[in-house]
C-alpha cells in the first residue's frame, strides 16, 4: 500500500508542476509577472517518494533593484525631450519665424530710405512694426503654453503618484494579512506599482520583512509606510501660479531630481524661463535701438522725439510687451525718417535699416543671429535629451534583459519541464498501474482465485 501512496504523492507532484508550467505559458505576455517553479523535494518522516515544499517565484531583488535605479535617468531625459520637442516646434521652422519677421521690418525701413516721404511705404513701415511686435508676444505666448504645458505634467505626475501610492499601501495591508497564503502575485503587482514610481520620481524603496516595501521620494520624504500613503501636493505658488510639490505642507519640489517629475520641473522652472530670457533680451534691444534713433529723427509733421515702439523699462517681459507707440500706429506721418527735416533726408530710416546689422543682442550679436542662437538652443537640448535617454534605455533593456533571464518566462523552458513532467507523470502512472495490477493478483491469490 505504501507504493501507492508514493505513487499518488508522485503523481500529485508531476501534475502541479504541469500547472505551474502552464501557468507561466498562461502568463507569458502578463506584465509583471515573475516565473514560477515547483520545489519537489524526496519524501521524509517515513514516507518514501517525492512531495511538493511549494512554488517559488524566480524573483531577483538585486536586479529589480538595479531596474528601478536605472529607470529615473532614462525617463527624465524621455520627459525633458517630449517637452522640449513642443517648445523646438512652438518656435517656428527657419525662414518662417522670428527671423523673416525682423527681415521684413528692416526691409520695410529700407525701402522708406529710398522715399523717405512715401504715404505707402511709411504705412509699410508702421504695418510690419505692428506685425514684429505680434511675433514676439506669440512666441511670448507659446513659452508660456510651453511651460503651462509642463506644469499640468507635473500636476498629472502627482496625481498619478498619490494613486500609485495607495495602491502600493494597499498591498502593503494585503500582503501582511495574508497569514500564509501565496502572496507572489501581490508582490509582482507590488514590482509593477514601484516600476512605474522609480520612472515618475526616481523612489527610493525599503523591502519590508513580510514581503511589502516603503518608498520615499526626494530627499528621503516617505510616502509609503506599510499600509499608509502619504500624499504629495501641487501648491500653486504666485506669481505665475506654477506647482510647488509639497508633502505634509513642507514644499520638497528642489529634492525631486529624478524620473519624469524632475524632467518636467527642469523644463517648466529652468529651460523655458533661460528661452524666454534671451527672446526677452532681443526684444528688449530691438525696441531700446530703434527708439533712440527714432527719438533724434524728425517726422513728416516737423515732430521729433518720439518712439516708435512703446518703451520698455526692462528686459523681463519685453517680448510680451512689445507695441508700437500709439501715435505712429495711428499715423504714419510721425514715423521719423529724416535726421534734418529737409526735404529727401533719409538718415533715420536708413540707421533704422541698419540696426539688422548692429551687434546689439549681449553686445555680441545681431538680433537675427541671437535669434538664431535661441533657436539652437532649443534644439541642441532637446538633441541632448534624447541622445542621453538612448544611451540610458541600452542601460535600462541590459539590466531588463539579465532581471528576464531569471524572472521572466521562457516558451523553451517551460516546453522542456512540460515534458519533463509529462514523462514523469506517465512513468508514475505505469508504477501506480503495476502496483495496482501486482495487489490485485495478490489479492486474488490470498482470495484463493
Amino acid at each position: 500500500m505504501s507504493s501507492l501512496a508514493m505513487a499518488a504523492r508522485a503523481l500529485d507532484a508531476q501534475r502541479a508542476g504541469l500547472d505551474v508550467a502552464g501557468q507561466n505559458i498562461a502568463n507569458l505576455n502578463t506584465d509583471g509577472y515573475t516565473r514560477r517553479t515547483v520545489e519537489l523535494a524526496q519524501s521524509g518522516s517515513g514516507q518514501t517518494g517525492v512531495e511538493v515544499l511549494g512554488i517559488r517565484a524566480r524573483r531577483d531583488a538585486m536586479l529589480e533593484a538595479r531596474v528601478r535605479q536605472e529607470l529615473p535617468a532614462e525617463a527624465r531625459e524621455g520627459a525633458v525631450a517630449d517637452s522640449l520637442a513642443v517648445v523646438e516646434a512652438s518656435l517656428g521652422a527657419p525662414g518662417a519665424s522670428l527671423d523673416a519677421q525682423l527681415t521684413a521690418f528692416f526691409d520695410a525701413f529700407a525701402d522708406l530710405a529710398n522715399d523717405p516721404t512715401s504715404t505707402v511705404l511709411r504705412d509699410s513701415v508702421v504695418l510690419q512694426g505692428g506685425l514684429i511686435g505680434r511675433a514676439f508676444g506669440d512666441l511670448s505666448t507659446r513659452l508660456s503654453d510651453a511651460q503651462r504645458m509642463a506644469d499640468a505634467q507635473v500636476r498629472g505626475g502627482l496625481d498619478r503618484i498619490n494613486a500609485l501610492g495607495s495602491q502600493a499601501a494597499g498591498l502593503n495591508a494585503a500582503i501582511a494579512g495574508a497569514n500564509g497564503a501565496d502572496t507572489e502575485g501581490l508582490k509582482d503587482q507590488m514590482g509593477l506599482v514601484l516600476k512605474e514610481l522609480s520612472e515618475l520620481a526616481g523612489v527610493s524603496v525599503v523591502p519590508r520583512a513580510d514581503g511589502g516595501a516603503d518608498v520615499s521620494v526626494g530627499n528621503g520624504r516617505a510616502i509609503v509606510i506599510g499600509g499608509n500613503a502619504y500624499a504629495l501636493s501641487a501648491t500653486s505658488v504666485a506669481p505665475a501660479g506654477l506647482a510647488a510639490v509639497t508633502l505634509g505642507g513642507v514644499d520638497i519640489t528642489a529634492g525631486i531630481t529624478k524620473g519624469r517629475l524632475s524632467g518636467w520641473l527642469d523644463v517648466r522652472d529652468t529651460n523655458i524661463p533661460a528661452y524666454r530670457d534671451r527672446l526677452d533680451t532681443i526684444a528688449f534691444a530691438l525696441t531700446q535701438q530703434v527708439n533712440t534713433l527714432h527719438r533724434g529723427g524728425i517726422d513728416l509733421l516737423g515732430g521729433t522725439n518720439r518712439n516708435f515702439f512703446a518703451p520698455l523699462a526692462v528686459a523681463a517681459g519685453a517680448a510680451a510687451a512689445v507695441t508700437m507707440d500709439p501715435g505712429v500706429a495711428a499715423d504714419s506721418r510721425l514715423v521719423a525718417a529724416s535726421q534734418s527735416g529737409a526735404a529727401g533726408d533719409n538718415q533715420v530710416a536708413k540707421a533704422i535699416a541698419g540696426v539688422r546689422e548692429a551687434r546689439i543682442v549681449g553686445a555680441t550679436a545681431t538680433l537675427a543671429e541671437g535669434w538664431g542662437q535661441l533657436v539652437y538652443q532649443v534644439g541642441s537640448d532637446a538633441q541632448t535629451a534624447q541622445t542621453q535617454q538612448m544611451s540610458r534605455r541600452e542601460i535600462v533593456d541590459q539590466v531588463a534583459k539579465l532581471r528576464d533571464q531569471i524572472s521572466g518566462v521562457s516558451l523553451d523552458e517551460e516546453a522542456a519541464m512540460m515534458m519533463r513532467f509529462q514523462r514523469a507523470y506517465e512513468a508514475n502512472a505505469k508504477y501506480f498501474s503495476a502496483v495496482d495490477q501486482m495487489l490485485a493478483t495478490l489479492m486474488r491469490i490470498v482470495g484463493g482465485g
